[in-house]
């Protein structure tokens, strides 16, 4: 639906401040409560929404190596430390691999 929004007032112009103003601001109760949550959340949106966090469930490692990445790639003032310790902790133990179903078991049922 947002898309078709996007793309029926970016032919009257105005689109960016549309679609900004209908996604509701985010807080660090968006993400799960914990040690690191705050540092997570003010570090990440920084540059980005915790969408993409949200929906990513990586290992510890490759967590840690996002962070190298984001700084080469993306201009993220480097993590080092207890700040950075903190905040892969967070992300590896609320956003990690997610566990296979049970075999024969369906996933989209309770």
């Amino acid at each position: 639906m947002r898309r078709f929004l996007l793309l029926t007032v970016g032919l009257f112009g105005g689109a960016l401040a549309i679609a900004q103003a209908a996604d509701p601001p985010e807080d660090p109760s968006i993400l799960p409560a914990g040690q690191g949550q705050e540092e997570v959340f003010y570090t990440c949106t920084a540059c980005h929404s915790t969408a993409i966090i949200r929906r990513s469930h990586f290992p510890r490692e490759q967590w840690d190596g996002l962070m190298d990445w984001m700084t080469e790639k993306h201009g993220m003032n480097p993590l080092e430390g207890a700040e950075r310790t903190l905040i892969v902790d967070y992300l590896a133990q609320h956003f990690g691999p997610r566990a296979a179903p049970a075999r024969g078991r369906n996933p989209f049922l309770n």
